[in-house]
């Protein structure tokens, strides 16, 4: 008799088990819980680069260039040189490290025309990560905060100076 009971008892717990993770997933979006993980990394990441690019710029009085002394030009974010006393590569040293790029973004690329000074990212439309970029531009200013598409791509350009 005993062991009938121990089974209705178990026969129970699963069914309740089974209602409260329909119930679990039908009232959690972990859609929305992407979505914010990666706006939040995004986010986290623009505030490394800006703050190691200003500090730079604070050092010598002038954005980052190329290994050549060139301005940036599209170029790889970690491959631009601090042009202090003692010249630094943004790729780690000196304790600048600029954060590999997030799952389905490109790599962090810079541009300097003029005064102008902006980091690039791209990802495909029509995405999760194109929806998070959409919505990140309610956070930033017109000024500093620029996202364009085409076809197939979404494109951020993230302004330090204009």
């Amino acid at each position: 008799m005993r062991q009938a009971f121990s089974l209705i008892e178990m026969l129970i717990a699963i069914a309740l088990s089974g209602v409260m993770a329909y119930t679990v997933a039908f009232y959690l979006d972990t859609n929305e819980i992407s979505k914010q993980n990666v706006k939040t990394q995004l986010q986290s990441h623009f505030n490394i680069i800006t703050s190691i690019i200003l500090q730079c710029k604070e050092y010598s009085n002038v954005f980052p260039i190329q290994n050549n002394g060139s301005l940036a030009s599209s170029t790889l974010l970690n491959t631009l040189e601090c042009n202090t006393s003692t010249p630094y590569l943004l790729d780690g040293g000196k304790g600048s490290f600029i954060p590999p790029a997030l799952k389905n973004f490109t790599a962090y690329t810079a541009t300097q025309t003029g005064s102008e000074f902006y980091f690039t990212t791209t990802t495909a439309i029509n995405s999760t990560n194109d929806e998070v970029l959409i919505d990140l531009n309610t956070t930033f200013s017109p000024n500093q905060y620029v996202l364009t598409h085409d076809a197939t791509t979404a494109y951020l350009n993230f302004y330090l100076s204009r």
